[in-house]
């Protein structure tokens, strides 16, 4: 009885439920910071002939810009952002009104 084994526990993959990445980098973010990279450098460093630090600095601006936008966790960061009260109906909202951030 002691040589058979349990069959009240069975072997889980600990990565069931979690989506690939590559670091920090989701998977199906690689191609289109890809794209974005290739695309940045093409502009700034060929056609533009400007410095590779402002080529690093744009293209990490908007990598970055695409991950919050298309990210899965999206509400941590535009959660913030609220419309006042007095503004909820935007046909009587005036033009001195706007987004306020709700820190």
């Amino acid at each position: 009885m002691s040589d058979e084994p349990s069959h009240l526990f069975c072997r889980v993959n600990p990565s069931l439920g979690k989506n690939p990445s590559l670091g920090p980098i989701p998977a199906n973010l690689l191609v289109p910071s890809g794209a974005i990279l290739v695309g940045f450098y093409i502009l700034i460093e060929v056609l533009l002939s400007l410095d590779f630090v402002l080529f690093l600095l744009l293209s990490l601006w908007r990598v970055s810009t695409w991950w919050v936008v298309v990210g899965e966790k999206i509400w941590r960061f535009t959660h913030k952002v609220t419309v006042p009260g007095r503004c909820r109906n935007l046909r009587k909202c005036r033009f001195g009104d706007s987004l306020k951030l709700g820190v």
